[in-house]
């Protein structure tokens, strides 16, 4: 806390130059130019926490994201769905290891990739199937290699949600005091998925676990539809805000929502 700057105005070790890159950086990562100009200008923290709670998208993506997570809950108990291929504890735990490795790379390729493209809900739908496809697969057999495959697709949906939050974040660029209310809101009342998942997984259902894999398909396809229902809105904003723009003879394109 000693050392991480705060803002670039009042970061002491940067230089001139650096500050001023730095602040035209954050200008335009909160988009001064946009038709919502008087909201990014300075606001008191209760200001921020009324725009907050007042913009339904927050509330949106909350929910999406408990659900996000009540999905995933299936890492929670990794070492236990390694277990039910019949290795004893050494090997299964062993096991978890290249999935993990593996979900490395496709997250930062995704991630990397979705920047590239500035493209978000295409990338949370194609990871998120593929999860999907990973929880049928071990909802049908107990076949020893088959469930092993499951858990490489499974662990997909950990490059959607790298993909999700960026969203989120992305979604909110106007006044720190809001989105600092935003980001904190939605990142830790979502966690009652976290909450919830610990119960989706009991032994009785093992160890084939159809109902718990159930339970997570069910609320991955409800997060993507909220994820697409937002991405509609979304996109129907920027064209408003791509038409105002175009009546008050705008030479150059303002802020458009990533979707």
């Amino acid at each position: 806390m000693l050392i991480l700057p705060d803002f670039p105005h009042n970061t002491r070790w940067l230089t001139p130059e650096e500050r001023q890159f730095a602040v035209s950086r954050l200008q335009e990562d909160v988009a001064k130019d946009s038709v919502n100009a008087e909201e990014t200008t300075h606001v008191s923290p209760l200001r921020g926490l009324w725009l907050a709670v007042t913009d339904w998208k927050m509330w949106w993506f909350t929910i999406a994201a408990t659900f996000q997570i009540l999905a995933q809950s299936f890492s929670i108990f990794f070492p236990t769905l390694s277990a039910t291929m019949g290795f004893d504890t050494t090997i299964s735990l062993l096991l978890c290891a290249p999935p993990w490795i593996c979900a490395t790379f496709i997250v930062f390729s995704i991630s990397r990739y979705s920047d590239h493209t500035k493209r978000r809900f295409i990338f949370i739908l194609v990871t998120e199937t593929i999860s999907i496809i990973g929880f049928i697969i071990s909802m049908c057999t107990m076949n020893t290699v088959a469930r092993y495959i499951s858990l490489f697709l499974m662990i997909h949906s950990f490059a959607g949600v790298v993909v999700f939050y960026t969203w989120m974040s992305n979604t909110f660029p106007w006044s720190p005091a809001k989105r600092a209310v935003c980001l904190a809101f939605m990142n830790s009342i979502s966690q009652l998925g976290n909450v919830c998942g610990s119960y989706v997984w009991p032994s009785t259902w093992g160890p084939s676990y159809r109902y718990s894999y159930a339970i997570c398909i069910a609320s991955t396809v409800l997060f993507i539809i909220m994820c697409w229902v937002m991405s509609m809105h979304l996109a129907t904003l920027n064209k408003k805000m791509a038409k105002e723009e175009e009546e008050r003879g705008a030479l150059t394109p303002g802020f458009r929502y990533l979707v």
